[in-house]
C-alpha cells in the first residue's frame, strides 16, 4: 500500500549494539518499539473484537455496549500514537527512494531525515499535551458516559512520547553510522544534506520574511520546492508536509496559529472515526492473507476458467480482484497473488511478460475494487462519504476487470505462442470452486452486504470484517501465535504510515488555503475560459506523471486540496472524481520508469524475471486501462448510476 524505506541493515544496528553496550537503559530503549508494536496490534485486534460484539448484540438482542464509539475513537487514538514507534523503528514511513541514488551515498542523507523526524515527533508530544491541558481545564466530557476527556489525551501523549523515543534511537543508530564512516566518506556523505538543508533554510526563510510581498503562486512555488528537497532528501513524506505546513503557516499567522493549525491537524486525524476503518481494513486483509485466502481465491478462479486458452492468467486478474475487495492495498494484492500465480502460469508455458503483466496489472484493481484503502483516504481529505464512495467504485472496478480479460483474449489471439493450448486436464469443477471462494465470499458479502444494507457504519463493517477474519484464521489450521503478532503489527505498522501523512497533509493543505492558492490556480486553470476537456486533459497528464514517481497516497494527498476547487467550479462529481483520481494513480503504478507494482512484484519473484519483461508484460493492460479512463470521463453514470440506486 505504501513504498517503505529500507529496515536497518545488520551493520547499523550492530553498531547501535556496541554504542550502547547492550545492557542497561539503552538496552531498555531498543525493546520499546518492539513492544510498542505488540501492543498496538493487541490493542487493534481487541477493539475490532470488541466493536463486532457490540454490532452483534445490538442486533440480535438490542444490547449494544453503551458509549462504545466514543471509547473506540479515544482507543484508535491511542493506538495510531503508539504505532509511529514501531512503522519508526521498522522504517516503514513512506519517503522518496529516488533521493538516495541521486545524491550519492544515503548515509548522510539518512542521518538528516531521522533527526528531523525525532524532531517531528517531540513537537507532536508538546502539541497532544497542550491539548489535554486545554480539555481538562475545560473540564470537556464524553457524551454519552461524561468521562474526562482530557486524562485520555495526557495518555496518548505519554504513548506518543514512547514513539518519539523510537524516533530518536533511529536518530542516534543513523547518527553513529555517519559517524564511523571514513573521514573521507563522511566528508561526502555530508555535503548533499548540507546544501539541501541550506537551500530548506533558505527558502524558509525567504517565506518568512518577505510573504507579504509575494502572490499566492509564489508562496505554493516556494512550499512545494521545500517539500521536494525534503522529499530528495529522503525525509519521510508525513515529515515533510507536517514540516512544511507548520513554517509556511507561521510565516503567514506565526507561531500560535501555525502550532493550533499542526494541533487539529494531529489530534483530528488520530481520533477520526471514518479513518478508523483503515487500521481495521488493513488488518482485515492481514489477517485473510494469513488464513490462506490468497491461495483460495486464485485456486478458484483457475478451476473456472483454467480450461480456456489464457486461463491462468485471466485467472490472475481475477483473484487480484477478489483479493483485492479484502486486502484494500494495490502493492499487497501484488505481492501476495503474485506469488501464487506465477510459478503456476510458468509451469504451465505461459510467456514471461504475459504472465507477469496480467499480475502486476491485476495487482492495481487491489486499491479500486471496494473496500479500497486508498478511497477511505480521499474520501477523508475531501469530506465525502466513504460508503458511497465505495458503491461508486464498483462498476469501474467490473469494468476494469473486463477490460483486463479482453486485453488478455486480443493479446493471446494476436500472438498465440504466448500461452499453452487448452488442456482437458483443467476442467471445470464447481465442488473445488465452491470449497476455495466460500470463505472470501461471505467475508465480501458480509462486509460489504451489511454496509450497504444499513446493518452498520463503515467502521463496524471494518471491525466485523476483521472479526470474522481472525475466525476464518482461527479455523483455517494456519493459526500460530507468531501469524497472529505478524499480522496485528504489519497492519499497525502501515496504519501509523498512512496517518502521518494525513496528519502531514492537514497542515499543509492548510498552509495552501492560507496562502490563497487554490483561487489563484482556478484564476490560472479556469474552467470557465478553458475548455472543459482541456482543464481534465491536463489534470489526467499530471496526475500520470505523479502516479509514475510517486506513491499513491503521496500523489494524492499532495494533490487533492488544489485539484478539487477546479472539480467543483466544473460542476463534477467528487465522489465521480475520486474514482477518475484513484484510477489515474493506479495507472502510474504500472507505468515506466517508477510504476511501483511493477518493481514490487519484480521484488517477489528476485532475479529470475527483468524488469524490462514486466513492463511489456504490462503494455496491453495500459492499453485497457486508457480505453477505461476515457470511459469514465465521459461517461460519469458508469461510477454515479449505483449511488442512485443503493
Amino acid at each position: 500500500m505504501s513504498s517503505v524505506g529500507p529496515a536497518p541493515v545488520p551493520q547499523e544496528r550492530s553498531v547501535a549494539h556496541r554504542a550502547s553496550g547492550g545492557q542497561g537503559f539503552a538496552g531498555l530503549v531498543r525493546l520499546i518499539p518492539a513492544a510498542a508494536g505488540y501492543v498496538a496490534g493487541g490493542a487493534l485486534l481487541i477493539v475490532a473484537l470488541t466493536i463486532t460484539l457490540d454490532v452483534t448484540l445490538r442486533w440480535l438482542v438490542s444490547r449494544p455496549i453503551t458509549g462504545l464509539f466514543e471509547l473506540s475513537e479515544l482507543a484508535f487514538a491511542a493506538i495510531m500514537a503508539l504505532s509511529f514507534a514501531y512503522a519508526t523503528d521498522r522504517r516503514a514511513h513512506v519517503a522518496l527512494e529516488l533521493g538516495g541514488s541521486l545524491l550519492g551515498r544515503p548515509v548522510g542523507l539518512r542521518a538528516l531525515a531521522s533527526l528531523l523526524t525525532a524532531a517531528v515527533f517531540a513537537g507532536f508530544v508538546w502539541l497532544t499535551w497542550s491539548y489535554a491541558s486545554a480539555k481538562l481545564a475545560y473540564g470537556e466530557t464524553t457524551l454519552v458516559l461524561g468521562l474526562p476527556i482530557g486524562p485520555f489525551w495526557y495518555a496518548i501523549a505519554a504513548l506518543m512520547a514512547v514513539s518519539f523515543v523510537a524516533a530518536a534511537r533511529v536518530a542516534v543508530i543513523d547518527a553513529a553510522a555517519f559517524v564511523r564512516a571514513p573521514a573521507s566518506a563522511r566528508v561526502s556523505d555530508m555535503l548533499a544534506p548540507a546544501l539541501l538543508v541550506a537551500a530548506c533554510a533558505g527558502l524558509g526563510a525567504f517565506l518568512i520574511t518577505l510573504h507579504g510581498e509575494l502572490g499566492p503562486l509564489q508562496k505554493l512555488g516556494l512550499g512545494f520546492a521545500m517539500l521536494y528537497l525534503m522529499a530528495l532528501a529522503k525525509v519521510p513524506l508525513g515529515i515533510a508536509l507536517t514540516t512544511v505546513g507548520f513554517v509556511g503557516s507561521y510565516a503567514l499567522l506565526g507561531v500560535n496559529s501555525a502550532s493550533l493549525i499542526v494541533t487539529n491537524s494531529l489530534t483530528s486525524s488520530l481520533a477520526n472515526a471514518d479513518l478508523a476503518a483503515l487500521p481495521l481494513f488493513l488488518l482485515m486483509g492481514n489477517l485473510a492473507i494469513s488464513a490462506g485466502f490468497a491461495d483460495d481465491i486464485f485456486e478458484a478462479a483457475s478451476s473456472l476458467f483454467g480450461r480456456l486458452r489464457g486461463g491462468h492468467a485471466v485467472a490472475a486478474v481475477i483473484g487480484c480482484a477478489g483479493f483485492g475487495a479484502i486486502s484494500g492495498s494495490s502493492l499487497a494484492t501484488t505481492a501476495t497473488i503474485g506469488r501464487a500465480a506465477y510459478g503456476e502460469m510458468r509451469a504451465r508455458g505461459y510467456a514471461m511478460g504475459l504472465s507477469t503483466g496480467s499480475i502486476a496489472a491485476g495487482g492495481t484493481l487491489g486499491a479500486l475494487v471496494p473496500p479500497s484503502v486508498v478511497l477511505i483516504i480521499y474520501c477523508v481529505i475531501a469530506e465525502q462519504s466513504i460508503s458511497e464512495a465505495f458503491v461508486a467504485a464498483i462498476l469501474p472496478g467490473v469494468l476494469a476487470t473486463l477490460l483486463y480479460v479482453a486485453a488478455i483474449i486480443v493479446s493471446t489471439r494476436l500472438v498465440p505462442r504466448q500461452v499453452p493450448a487448452a488442456s482437458d486436464a483443467d476442467r471445470l469443477a464447481p465442488g473445488r470452486v465452491a470449497a476455495k471462494a466460500w470463505r472470501p465470499m461471505a467475508l465480501f458479502l458480509t462486509v460489504l452486504g451489511g454496509l450497504y444494507g444499513g446493518i452498520f457504519t463503515v467502521q463496524e463493517a471494518a471491525a466485523v470484517g476483521a472479526g470474522l477474519a481472525f475466525l476464518f484464521w482461527l479455523a483455517s489450521g494456519k493459526a500460530t501465535a507468531r501469524g497472529l503478532m505478524d499480522a496485528t503489527r504489519d497492519a499497525v505498522t502501515n496504519s501509523g504510515a498512512l496517518y502521518l501523512i494525513l496528519i502531514g497533509a492537514g497542515a499543509f493543505g492548510s498552509f495552501l488555503n492560507l496562502s490563497g492558492a487554490p483561487a489563484a490556480i482556478l484564476g490560472t486553470i479556469n474552467p470557465d475560459t478553458l475548455p472543459h476537456w482541456l482543464v481534465l486533459v491536463l489534470l489526467v497528464a499530471m496526475y500520470l506523471v505523479l502516479g509514475s514517481v510517486f506513491d499513491t497516497v503521496a500523489a494524492l494527498v499532495i494533490t487533492v486540496p488544489f485539484v478539487i476547487p477546479i472539480i467543483l467550479q466544473m460542476d463534477g462529481n467528487l465522489i465521480w472524481w475520486g474514482v477518475v483520481t484513484l484510477s489515474l494513480i493506479e495507472i502510474g503504478m504500472i507505468t515506466p520508469p517508477i510504476g511501483m507494482n511493477v518493481f514490487v512484484l519484480k521484488g517477489v519473484l528476485g532475479s529470475e524475471v527483468p524488469i524490462g519483461a514486466i513492463f511489456r508484460g504490462v503494455l496491453p493492460f495500459l492499453m485497457a486501462d486508457l480505453c477505461r479512463l476515457a470511459l469514465l470521463i465521459s461517461f460519469p453514470a458508469i461510477a454515479l448510476w449505483l449511488t442512485t440506486v443503493v
